[in-house]
């Protein structure tokens, strides 16, 4: 079918060439459009508006006191808890709502967990950084 196109070593180096520019480019664009979609789905909060913050997860969390393995924990204490996965998130207690869900405040995102996935929730003096481990 191509032994009639001649075909010299330079031919092939380009054409090798320009394949790797061309997947360079795509492979480029692809991780340029992930970045992008990663980069909208981040939810963060102004710090300024925290105390708008506050009062809306007060709404939607409306019980003040969380009563777990004996011990009572009230709306503005600061909190580490460890999930039955092992992750250690540290924040301010905000509420408990209906479903069985707390909400935490960090210094970066707002936390809301499900009670029956939580192993221990400990009272804590002063968070260190308030990253989800």
């Amino acid at each position: 079918m191509f032994s009639s196109i001649p075909l010299g070593m330079n031919d092939l180096v380009n054409a090798a060439f320009w394949a790797i520019v061309i997947v360079i480019i795509i492979r480029l664009l692809g991780w340029g459009m992930t970045m992008l979609i990663t980069r909208s789905r981040w939810i963060t909060f102004d710090p300024n508006k925290l105390e708008e913050v506050r009062k809306q997860c007060s709404r939607v969390f409306p019980i003040e006191n969380l009563n777990f393995d004996g011990m009572t924990f009230k709306r503005g204490t600061f909190i580490r808890i460890i999930t039955h996965q092992q992750a250690a998130i540290e924040g301010e207690f905000l509420g408990t709502n209906f479903h069985n869900m707390l909400c935490l405040v960090t210094r970066e995102i707002i936390v809301t967990q499900e009670l029956n996935s939580i192993e221990t929730i400990q009272a804590i003096t002063k968070p260190s950084s308030g990253r989800v481990a």
